[in-house]
């Protein structure tokens, strides 16, 4: 195709395109008619998917808007933008279009002007030479035109262009600083969009003009055209499509200004949810400084042999973040009797924590948890009114200072005082020292300790020797211990030597022995876990005879999911008290258990035990390593329970039965008993629960039965 064709369907295809730029949509609302002066630019909002009506099919344009829904529109909007501009890549394909143009032009130009004067135009030049023919002299003198036309109305383009941004620059001014975020369109998202609609419309007459149809359809329906018609044609049609791309200019600058408008009409109501959100994030941040916690147990209970007896027990929990380095905490932990109104404080302090060199400070009663820094000096006790303090005084050294009295009305108080320093992750150091005092009077009972500690080739050691000077002599304890992992397996050691004077805190339980040793391992192998112990204790004091201890024990555990979840678990222990020809002491138990909860809140299982040589009952935390916590005595135990769970609301009730029957088998003439447990739970909400249960033990002797009864009930509140 010549340059002339294509210069003049460029022409043609912008005027053809730009008049379908516009489509027609039928009224998606069943309240706005044909007619009504808002219907074009309501239509096209609802075509681009900016605007929505209600379930009913209606607009409601005389309905205040909400800030929701211009919220929502605002964000439609912003969409519809990303999504065209990340879709088009026009520039190249444009430039492409205007450098073949401009090139066919200057070779026109090059071509007509080689024998024409410098000051003579190409049309001029063929007037007077007469050099070619009519036509092809209208055809040059048409393309001359259009190429300085197309110039012009470019620069005249480029120019309102330019002017607009500046406009839209100004107008988006007023959308910075705002006080509250807003998704506002960026000026170059807005520049990318007038950009688009202006490139889009030149690319799509661009790949029109390549196609001769349009040009040659023109031509041959219009033969009675001259060339000047044609000149003046072409004039005109380029006047007519800056004009419309101006249009669309403006049309984008009208929907940027509404989307403005938006915003300066919720400027007011941005402005006072500023100021409520100032104000809840405010009230918020004490919040979350200050937080108190807490929970209050009522519970009336009457165990089987025992009376009825009445408890209330309760703590409080106060949390404040004094700074950004500072933490306070306040704890406190009580019983009381109600009817006699006896209290005891359980547990008492004030704990602050902190990044500054004070990283510690606690004033209350001490736990013995708290004393670890001063082991082996200072008895692992809870003590009752005191303080504790821990200084960085640099990095990896720290002091930990304490004071503490033992017991209300004790005339005596311990005070106590570690420092450690971690020269290498091989390699730190512990000093430590404790001493008692009176009330009046000087120090007592003095006693110092040092220790290294460390970790080598993945070995963690402590070693430790520590001396109780309220005795001038055999008065000292040394205690290494090892721990390690390896292969899966936890290995761990422990070597304690501890004269006969030697009373700060004991580490055997034969005062007059002074070697113990004890070690063991753990491991798992799914989905078995296996565990052993040794514990050897000997070499009594001079002059004195004391039983030696051995003792061993193994216990295995593996969970099967089959049908339900089964467990199978067993432990043997084997303790030998006494001289070299006592004899072992074996206990030895084995357990079946069948849990499962099902659906709809049902819960249920079952399980079975025999234990040889039972532990004691009657100790809290029998040892396996004490031989006098092993009985002889052998049980089978067999037990069931059930359960169910349901949700009303905001609430929940659960109930629970439980059934266990003891049969003793050795010796022969130990009773039988069978426990039946009821429990029913009612949660008001997850913080306030109502209990009530039941118990009810028969025992089976000689075919009669006896029975026993208990009950309780209890509502417990937290907070």
């Amino acid at each position: 195709m010549t340059m002339k064709f294509k210069r003049f369907a460029l022409v043609l295809a912008i005027v053809l395109m730009a008049s379908t730029l516009t489509p027609v949509f039928a009224s998606p609302f069943a309240d706005v008619p044909a007619d009504h002066w808002a219907y074009d630019a309501i239509v096209e909002l609802a075509a681009a998917g900016l605007i929505e009506g209600y379930p009913d099919g209606t607009y409601g344009g005389a309905r205040m808007m909400t800030r929701y829904e211009a919220a929502m529109v605002f964000a439609r909007a912003l969409r519809r933008l990303e999504t065209q501009i990340a879709s088009m890549d026009l520039l190249p394909e444009l430039d492409k279009v205007k450098a073949e143009l401009m090139a066919e032009i200057e070779a026109a130009k090059a071509a007509a002007g080689q024998q024409a004067p410098a000051e003579t135009t190409i049309i001029e030049r063929v007037i007077v030479d007469k050099d070619v023919d009519e036509e092809t002299l209208a055809r040059i003198r048409a393309n001359e035109v259009a190429a300085e036309a197309l110039e012009g109305d470019m620069a005249y383009l480029e120019a309102r262009m330019l002017g607009l941004i500046d406009g839209i620059r100004y107008d988006l001014d007023q959308l910075k600083d705002r006080p509250v975020e807003v998704e506002a369109p960026s000026l170059e998202e807005i520049e990318a969009l007038i950009a688009q609609r202006i490139e889009e419309s030149i690319l799509e007459a661009a790949a029109a003009a390549k196609e001769t149809t349009i040009i040659e359809r023109v031509v041959a329906t219009t033969p009675e055209l001259t060339k000047q018609d044609v000149e003046f044609i072409a004039e005109a049609l380029i006047r007519e499509q800056v004009s419309r791309l101006d249009l669309l200019v403006q049309e984008n600058r009208a929907m940027i200004s509404a989307l403005s408008d938006w915003v300066d009409e919720l400027d007011g109501d941005v402005e006072v949810l500023k100021g409520d959100v100032a104000d809840l994030q405010d009230r918020m941040a004490v919040v979350e400084k200050v937080r108190l916690s807490g929970s209050l147990d009522l519970k009336g209970e009457k165990k089987i042999g025992k009376d009825l007896a009445f408890s209330q027990t309760g703590k409080l929990n106060l949390n404040v973040k004094a700074s950004e380095a500072t933490d306070v905490k306040a704890y406190v932990e009580w019983d009381l009797k109600p009817f006699t109104w006896d209290y005891t404080l359980k547990n008492y302090y004030a704990e602050v924590t902190s990044s500054t060199p004070l990283s510690r400070l606690l004033v209350g009663r001490v736990a013995k948890g708290n004393l670890s820094p001063f082991g082996y000096v200072l008895a692992s006790a809870d003590y009752g009114f005191g303080g504790l303090a821990k200084v960085d005084l640099i990095d990896d050294l720290s002091l930990n200072i304490f004071a503490g009295q033992k017991a209300a009305g004790d005339t005596k108080f311990d005070t106590a005082v570690s420092l450690e320093y971690k020269f290498i992750p091989e390699l730190g150091i512990k000093l430590k020292g404790a001493a008692s005092k009176p009330y009046s009077g000087m120090f007592e009972n003095y006693a110092a300790g040092i220790g290294l500690f460390g970790e080598v080739a993945g070995i963690t050691y402590t070693g430790d020797f520590a001396m109780d000077f309220a005795a001038k002599e055999k008065n000292y304890l040394g205690v290494a211990t090892l721990k390690t992992e390896l292969a899966g397996f936890s290995l761990d050691g422990k070597v304690v030597f501890e004269e006969e004077n030697y009373a700060i805190a004991p580490q055997l339980l034969v005062a007059d022995n002074r070697l113990g040793v004890e070690g063991g391992f753990s491991t798992k192998f799914e989905p078995i876990t296996l565990g052993a112990r040794a514990y050897y204790e000997g070499l009594p004091a001079e002059g004195k005879t004391a039983d030696s201890i051995l003792a061993v024990k193994a216990d295995a555990s593996a969970s099967f999911d089959l049908f339900l979840p089964v467990t199978l678990s067993g432990e043997v222990v084997a303790n030998k008290t006494g001289d070299a020809n006592a004899e072992f002491k074996l206990h030895a138990l084995a357990k079946l258990e069948i849990a499962k909860k099902g659906e709809y809140g049902l819960r249920y299982g079952v399980n079975a035990l025999y234990e040889k040589n039972i532990f004691d009952p009657a100790v809290d935390s029998p040892s396996w390593k004490n031989i006098a916590h092993i009985l002889d005595r052998d049980e089978v135990r067999v037990g069931a329970n059930v359960g169910y769970g349901v949700d009303l609301s905001s609430a929940k009730f659960d109930v629970d039965y439980k059934a266990a029957f003891t049969l003793p088998t050795q010796p022969k003439d130990q009773a039988m008993t069978l426990t039946h447990n009821l429990d029913l739970a009612y949660a008001f909400t997850k913080d306030v629960k109502l209990t009530l249960g039941g118990t009810v033990e028969q025992t089976i002797v000689e075919k009669e039965f006896t029975n026993a009864f208990g009950y309780k009930a209890g509502l417990s509140v937290a907070f």
